[in-house]
């Protein structure tokens, strides 16, 4: 390959993230209020995810088995943009919430391997271009923070129907730009180290094998658990913020600036994790997030105002960033040979998946009980809980064959 190759991929690369994770910025800080306004109460727009998370729960192992094992990954990229591209524009024009159910179902089900198999893409083409993950995953970042504040200030002046068009044009996009990335030569990401094994036979191992090896080993279990835990405390605020926001009388531009803060604050943090990780181990760093989300949940609940929250998402960014790198780092280093995608797919879609469909329903019904202030309360528990077991069970290994 020319020398500018490598160069060249990192670039389509980082453009592919301003994109895809684009894209979510015009929707995801804002489909809670299109829920709201279509009459939805807070429980059921728990169920909708929880019937998500259920459809992602089944397919995510098939999904992460394929993209093991194809000679293709670029295309089964391109059909899940695609996919959930449709099903959200789709999804605008109903009204009715079995509807809304079904079109959710099936975005989970052609969608749900885009955010796992993004990621081994992006770690076997920055290995390529001895890059760090860190300097392409802050691009999606910048795409969230434009694209947040962009939408929040459109969707003032056009409707909530902006948030979807926006969503859809960024994937059609996301699939053409992805045509002109070079890819590498596809296989597990272990064969840079292991050249002899680049061969071996598809079928080695299955869903079955990665779940018992989870099972088996004491610090893959610990992260899950940490994880399961942490995501289970988060999701209540996730969900819910912006209608607290809402409620406390910030218009849809302070809610996308709230998004856009976090973002952008994401940018030069995720440089920096980068340069941590090379004097520090990927666990380590994961802990640290854990301590940050216990701080944006505890500011919030010393002072539950517009102002406070927005500077919460200042550490939220910082959180994040910790947790995005490192977490995408240390699952590649703990996963069996053979199986990252498939591990991936497991801690980036099966588990959160199992973790929505109870924290949905839940978090809905405490949103409807108590008020949003309850579940920044869950979150500080939830996030020093999760702290807690990463320090006991889980273990770094760094430099670890």
């Amino acid at each position: 390959m020319p020398s500018l190759a490598p160069q060249r991929n990192l670039w389509t690369l980082r453009l592919y993230y301003f994109l895809l994770i684009g894209g979510g910025g015009f929707l995801f800080p804002f489909i809670n209020l299109f829920y709201t306004q279509q009459g939805l109460s807070g429980t059921e727009i728990g169920l909708l995810s929880t019937v998500a998370s259920l459809v992602a729960l089944i397919a995510a192992p098939w999904w992460g088995r394929r993209s093991d094992v194809t000679s293709h990954p670029r295309r089964l990229l391109q059909f899940g943009l695609l996919a959930t591209s449709l099903c959200m524009l789709a999804l605008s024009q109903q009204t009715i919430f079995v509807w809304m159910a079904v079109i959710v179902t099936f975005d989970a089900l052609l969608g749900v391997n885009v955010a796992p198999l993004s990621d081994v893409v992006a770690l076997a083409v920055t290995k390529q271009g001895r890059a760090g993950f860190g300097s392409v995953r802050l691009w999606g970042s910048l795409g969230w923070a434009v694209t947040a504040l962009l939408g929040g200030w459109l969707i003032e002046q056009t409707g909530l129907f902006t948030m979807f068009a926006g969503y859809a044009l960024s994937g059609f996009a996301s699939v053409a730009l992805l045509a002109l990335l070079r890819m590498p030569r596809w296989g597990p990401p272990a064969t840079d180290q292991h050249p002899d094994r680049a061969e071996a036979p598809a079928a080695a191992h299955s869903w079955r094998a990665t779940f018992t090896a989870l099972w088996r080993d004491r610090t893959l279990l610990g992260l899950a658990l940490a994880l399961s835990i942490l995501w289970f405390a988060l999701n209540g605020v996730r969900q819910f913020e912006p209608v607290f926001l809402d409620q406390l009388g910030a218009g849809e531009t302070i809610i996308g600036l709230a998004s856009t803060i976090g973002a952008a604050v994401e940018l030069p943090v995720m440089l920096w994790v980068d340069r941590l990780g090379r004097r520090y181990s990927s666990g380590r760093l994961l802990r640290m997030s854990f301590l940050l989300y216990i701080a944006t949940a505890l500011s919030v609940i010393i002072a539950p105002t517009v102002p406070v929250i927005l500077f919460s998402h200042v550490i939220d960014g910082v959180a994040y960033s910790f947790f995005a790198v490192a977490s995408v780092l240390f699952i590649g280093e703990v996963a069996p040979h053979r199986q990252v995608t498939t591990t991936m797919a497991i801690f980036t879609v099966t588990l959160p998946a199992i973790v929505r469909m109870i924290s949905g329903p839940v978090g809905g019904g405490v949103f409807d009980a108590h008020g949003a202030y309850a579940l920044y309360i869950i979150a500080l528990i939830g996030s020093a809980l999760g702290w807690l077991i990463m320090k006991v069970m889980v273990k770094d290994r760094r430099g670890a064959e």
